[in-house]
């Protein structure tokens, strides 16, 4: 690798990163204000259903993804226009046969579910899956090039554009059928299809790129059809080890207790999904960069450090202000979403940690460990469940999806091991440091609580403690990185 190579992604690395994360922040605030709105305006049992028709979306998905967006960003002939033709032409008829497979799992699925209404909600949402695959290439190439300004912006007016479609659809459809709709959940469906409308049209017009047109180029078809072989297995079995809860509870539960686990889980995605943003946008391109030059090995850790202390700062936070937040943000039928949201943090670090190992096997071709992790988590989570719900009813399912996700961590870390990188130390001690911070923190709101009766107060206590405990620890690492840059850019000391 050049000398010159490695400052030149670091700097793209944190142009890319400043941009993914505030993008990020932004979009989340908007989603979570309404996210409270919509709460208000609908009950949880419609929660329940969109929980429902996101798992057989996602499912749908990943069980047709051929890998074609990281096969752009990977390989050398990313920016060719044969190859991106070629890439488009498959992504269009993928997105045609999900939309005909909605079809197909729609009557199942609603019968299975008890769901009647579920056979003509998940073909109208099969209909984003269409509009995806017209999306323009250069939603990759710019993330290939680390270029993500653009990327972000349009990620921001698609969710902004989501959520003002789905409370103003939320509004009309309480005026005129009430607070207890069951056809509330077309107001989700509307949205998403709006949005990814918008979100298509934008790719071709305001990203730029080249004009589409359908090739099949036999060198390119080869290419993305071997790269995306092992991505297909790999997301598949994704699907299965991350939706498999989804589908149990939706079965095992009630649907309001269902929708009321969809809250909890969405906030407790919050440090999940930031880390996997920055590590498909940022990371992997980068990882990809430097490995191709050789490079990536001293670096892995560098890069990895700050993702697992902010995802470790959030986690902490949610385990230990997450049922304070629950009871001051929402009614009482939310309530258990508070404990819940304990659990689903926790799983959010076993996430976070396999996230930021499996960026860099994907960046070195090493898919069949990814696969290998996500089939581990599979079999975990089909006996560790059941179990569970059986030893300690719905907890007890928890407590088994928790280490289901442990296994899937501890999996990727043996492939980033046996590629002697750089690992489980690290994550050893920060995982440490997380479970003490969390501790101390909720430990904090217990004695306030217990003490003022006041769940303000105890939130405030939580707070102060992870924090305070954060601050300092992030506050020491951005000292540490600072000087770091200041001896690098130092001129050299002659030596006579």
């Amino acid at each position: 690798m050049s000398g010159a190579a490695a400052p030149i992604v670091a700097g793209s690395a944190v142009r890319g990163s400043a941009w993914t994360v505030g993008g990020y922040a932004t979009g989340q605030l908007v989603r979570f204000a309404g996210n409270l709105l919509l709460t208000r305006l609908l009950f949880p049992a419609v929660f329940g259903q969109m929980a429902l028709i996101n798992v057989f979306m996602q499912g749908l998905q990943m069980f047709s993804d051929v890998g074609t967006g990281p096969a752009i960003v990977q390989s050398r002939r990313g920016d060719d226009p044969a190859f991106l033709d070629t890439a488009w032409t498959i992504q269009c008829i993928r997105g045609l046969l999900l939309w005909l497979g909605s079809w197909a799992i729609a009557i199942p699925a609603a019968a299975f579910f008890g769901q009647p209404l579920l056979a003509w909600l998940i073909p109208a949402a099969g209909f984003s899956a269409l509009l995806g695959g017209l999306e323009a290439t250069s939603m990759h190439t710019l993330q290939r090039h680390l270029r993500l300004e653009r990327l972000t912006v349009v990620d921001l007016v698609c969710q902004v554009v989501g959520i003002a479609v789905a409370v103003g659809g939320a509004l009309l459809d309480r005026h005129w059928y009430g607070a207890n709709h069951e056809g509330a959940a077309w107001v989700f469906v509307g949205a998403n299809l709006v949005a990814a409308l918008v979100r298509m049209a934008l790719s071709h017009l305001a990203l730029p790129g080249i004009r589409h047109r359908f090739r099949l180029e036999k060198a390119a078809l080869s290419e993305l059809l071997s790269f995306g072989r092992w991505v297909f297995v790999s997301t598949m079995l994704t699907f299965l080890a991350g939706q498999a809860d989804r589908l149990v509870f939706g079965k095992l539960i009630p649907l309001d207790l269902f929708g009321v686990y969809g809250i909890a889980a969405t906030l407790a995605m919050l440090p999940t999904l930031a880390v996997l943003k920055l590590g498909s946008s940022v990371a992997f391109p980068a990882y990809s960069r430097l490995a191709a030059q050789g490079g990536l090995g001293p670096v892995l850790g560098r890069v990895r450090l700050p993702l697992l202390l902010g995802g470790g700062a959030i986690v902490s936070g949610l385990f230990a202000c997450g049922p304070g937040l629950i009871h001051l943000l929402y009614d009482d039928r939310y309530a258990e979403a508070g404990w819940i949201l304990q659990f689903l943090a926790a799983s959010a670090w076993f996430q976070i940690l396999e996230a930021t190992c499996g960026a860099a096997l994907l960046a070195l071709g090493r898919v069949p460990w990814m696969a290998a992790g996500s089939g581990a988590k599979l079999a975990a989570l089909v006996l560790l469940i059941p179990l569970g719900f059986h030893l300690d009813g719905f907890r007890g399912a928890l407590y088994g999806l928790v280490l289901a996700e442990a296994v899937k961590y501890l999996v990727a870390a043996g492939g980033v091991a046996a590629l002697r990188m750089p690992g489980l130390r690290l994550d050893a001690g920060i995982t440490a440091l997380v479970v003490i911070i969390s501790a101390a923190g909720f430990g904090a709101s217990v004695l306030v609580l217990g003490s003022t009766r006041s769940p303000l107060a105890a939130f405030a206590g939580a707070f102060a403690v992870s924090g305070g405990a954060w601050s300092v620890i992030l506050g020491w690492y951005g000292l540490r990185e600072r000087a770091r840059r200041l001896v690098a850019l130092a001129p050299p000391v002659a030596v006579p």
